[in-house]
């Protein structure tokens, strides 16, 4: 029988301090499990985290990243939840896997980690859910869904969402009040569950179904036997590529993608022109997509059709190489170019029109995170 859980089993309360704490759900984000246990205790979330942490802003932060002040202990005797399966709820274990180099006061942006965009309780990037799963009895959030490569519900087959279809706000369920369900959105109270959901991309489910396989155990790239971080770190590096190639098209490299096979027509581009991780689930199912074409077909693929269009090396994002012996390998065919030196200082030209629409929808995201109509 397979197990009805990829990252954690959920947990039981035993002996609970507080009664009416509820258990655990598998694979429950615990962020999301903290707001369930204060509704059903008739207060708000941050009520809650000020008994447990006294002095601490818990949720002017990403509560589901460690934090030295987040002692899982204490909420353990009160709540009856063990301590071990309070931290298999959080990203903690899932970021030693992905960046084994990582310290746990580490709070900058990680990549494959949906980052929240937190000021104060405010948050620019809300938490992804599958439409259809908040109409069940119990909703709730999952662990999963703060990964990058998780764009499509398994078990609906549809893409998630991260913002409220009628107001556009960020889901931020530890903003809603004790008397409403989690599926419901905080700031107009539209249920999450009456979205019309969108096709599916089926190349992205197939990333997304490799990498949570992978994440357990080893990685195949080609010939090679990976493990899970380098496969990872390459595949970051593939969707960069793709990002460049969609903000500055050539030549060369479209002949690339046309031999790779790749539909570039699932690639979308981002209007704000930010990272990977900060991307709508759509354009990251389309990213996702071709890069699991690229993936499939390994790296002597990538060195033969690199080597025959000639693939120049600034298309390839050459910072995430580290120190992938593969990815050394891919760039060492690319085509270096000497850089042009002007001979004279040039006046600064008009900026593009795509240039000038990112600016303003990144204006646009810091007033609306801040509050300012």
């Amino acid at each position: 029988m397979e197990a009805t859980y990829t990252w954690h089993q959920g947990a039981r309360c035993l002996n609970p301090r507080w009664p009416l704490t509820p258990e655990m759900l598998p694979d429950e984000l615990f962020s999301s499990w903290l707001v369930r246990t204060a509704h059903a205790h008739g207060c708000l979330p941050r009520t809650l985290t000020s008994i447990v942490w006294p002095g601490a802003q818990a949720w002017r932060v990403d509560l589901d990243r460690k934090h030295h002040w987040a002692n899982m202990e204490a909420l353990a005797s009160t709540t009856g939840v063990q301590a071990p399966s309070l931290l298999a709820a959080t990203l903690w274990p899932i970021i030693q896997n992905l960046h084994p180099n990582c310290v746990a006061e580490n709070t900058t942006p990680l990549s494959w980690i949906l980052p929240l965009g937190c000021r104060n309780r405010s948050h620019a990037g809300g938490l992804l859910c599958c439409p259809h799963c908040m109409a069940d009895p119990v909703p709730h959030y999952l662990l999963q869904y703060r990964l990058a490569w998780h764009t499509v519900c398994p078990r609906h087959r549809i893409l998630l969402i991260d913002r409220c279809w009628r107001c556009s706000s960020a889901l931020q369920p530890n903003r809603l009040r004790p008397d409403r369900p989690l599926s419901l959105c905080h700031h107009c109270g539209q249920s999450l569950a009456d979205v019309s959901p969108e096709p599916v991309v089926n190349s992205a489910l197939a990333f997304q179904s490799f990498a949570d396989s992978a994440s357990q155990s080893t990685a195949i790239y080609g010939l090679t036997s990976l493990s899970f971080a380098e496969w990872m770190c390459i595949a970051r590096v593939m969707v960069s590529f793709l990002r460049n190639v969609t903000r500055n098209p050539t030549t060369k490299s479209q002949l690339f993608c046309q031999a790779m096979g790749l539909d570039l027509s699932q690639l979308k581009s981002s209007s704000l022109g930010l990272p990977f991780e900060y991307a709508t689930p759509a354009e990251r199912a389309g990213l996702l997509g071709q890069a699991w074409v690229i993936m499939q077909a390994g790296p002597e693929r990538f060195l033969e059709l690199a080597g025959e269009v000639e693939l120049p090396v600034t298309i390839f994002p050459v910072r995430g190489i580290g120190g992938s012996p593969i990815l050394a390998q891919m760039v060492s065919v690319l085509v270096q170019h000497t850089r042009h030196q002007p001979s004279q200082p040039s006046r600064r030209q008009t900026r593009e029109p795509l240039e000038v629409w990112r600016m303003w929808n990144r204006l646009q995201r810091r007033t609306h995170r801040n509050g300012i109509s």
